[in-house]
């Protein structure tokens, strides 16, 4: 069964990236929550998807150049949400312990470079919360996924990518990867999706936000789809099963998966 991952935690219900939407999207049923960290000044993993942050005195400072203590003080809410402020990761993974969720950490890049020791940080975080089990580590930053793997070898990468790629599962051979996160557009040709199953590739699509592209997403049997309404999706879910349950018991056999 596809399984539903909330990208940045259920960001409809509660402020991106913030312990309040990833406690929403542990609550709502989400089976994963995606995330993306940065480094700060002294060498702490921020749970942020931009690389800049706007301060109290309306300064804006790329992360890379700011103390935990520092980003601590910023208010990351929405108008009318409350104070909510930018987590650690360690924070989420604590956050997230008594379940059985998975997080696909999302290793972000800086203003201007990629950052210095990200993979190893990434890499002795988890370690450090037993976690090594649940976390997938992606990243646009393929040569920083392989540092990651250097450091912590038994962790699950998946490479990032938005635009076309010949033959994706062959490059994540290539790699040496068992999964692939691409931009739900590109697959759209018809086979792709079983040309990873064949390879033994895991893919799981990003950021699904159309109810219909959901169902046919699940019906071909994606191992996860990322997406920003995970009630949504969970309900889309529900009603794809019954679907297959309903004909199996007409036809004595299973859904067969949509082409996308």
């Amino acid at each position: 069964m596809t399984e539903i991952w909330a990208h940045r935690g259920a960001r409809l219900v509660a402020p991106e990236n913030t312990l309040a939407a990833f406690a929403a999207a542990a609550e709502v049923g989400a089976d994963g929550v995606e995330l993306d960290v940065h480094l700060t000044a002294d060498g702490r993993l921020t749970v942020r998807h931009d690389p800049l942050l706007t301060l109290p005195d309306g300064s804006v400072v790329p992360l890379a150049q700011l103390t935990r203590a520092e980003v601590a003080q910023a208010d990351v809410g929405d108008a009318g949400s409350g104070v909510h402020r930018v987590p650690h990761l360690s924070e989420v993974l604590e956050l997230l312990s008594p379940t059985s969720m998975r997080v696909n950490v999302e290793i972000k890049v800086g203003t201007k470079a990629p950052y210095r020791g990200i993979g190893e940080a990434v890499a002795s975080a988890v370690r450090g919360a037993r976690w090594a089990d649940r976390v997938v580590v992606s990243s646009f930053d393929h040569v920083g996924l392989l540092e990651v793997r250097e450091h912590a070898p038994g962790l699950e990468l998946a490479p990032l990518y938005a635009d076309g790629l010949a033959r994706p599962w062959d490059y994540a051979a290539m790699l040496g990867v068992k999964a692939m996160h691409p931009f739900a557009p590109t697959l759209q040709r018809p086979g792709t999706v079983e040309s990873f199953r064949a390879a033994g590739i895991a893919v799981r699509p990003w950021t699904v936000i159309d109810p219909a592209e959901m169902r046919a997403f699940m019906q071909a049997e994606v191992d996860a789809v990322i997406v920003d309404d995970p009630a949504t999706a969970i309900a889309v879910r529900d009603v794809v099963a019954a679907g297959a349950k309903g004909d199996a018991s007409r036809e004595g056999g299973g859904l067969a998966p949509a082409l996308i």
